[in-house]
């Protein structure tokens, strides 16, 4: 899916708060785009999860944006670090480095988008919910 039009985007600096800030940033997009239920909460965990990353590897300022096209959501988070996510192996103890295989369990898509100034991580949640199958 060709994507070029962001409609809301904000710069949140590389602190432990930043995280915070970008989750009441997309409540507040779905709020205005009527976007609710589960996904809202989907939206929230994942764009928590990249900003952190970002905050943490990143180490420069974060970009957030937000759109959507037809029944999808796409949020981007791009730092100005080309060095491209990895996703880690984890002890079930540890307290971090379960963001990338979250995004990869619960986004309908995702990716990243490198350019010479930065990286762009992406996912997109749609906001359709598939129909239940009966059982056969």
């Amino acid at each position: 899916m060709s994507f070029t039009e962001w409609s809301s985007a904000t710069t949140l600096p590389p602190a432990p708060t930043s995280s915070r800030a970008a989750r009441r940033f997309v409540a507040g997009w779905c709020a205005a785009e009527g976007v609710t239920g589960d996904v809202v909460d989907t939206l929230l965990l994942l764009t928590a999860e990249l900003v952190t990353n970002a905050v943490l590897h990143g180490r420069s300022d974060v970009v957030l944006r937000i759109g959507r096209v037809g029944p999808r959501v796409r949020v981007g988070v791009g730092d100005e670090n080309t060095r491209l996510p990895q996703r880690r192996e984890t002890d079930p103890e540890a307290l971090n480095g379960r963001g990338m295989t979250l995004v990869e369990a619960l986004a309908d898509a995702h990716g990243i988008d490198v350019e010479a100034s930065g990286k762009t991580v992406w996912f997109d949640v749609s906001t359709v919910t598939a129909p239940l199958r009966a059982s056969a």
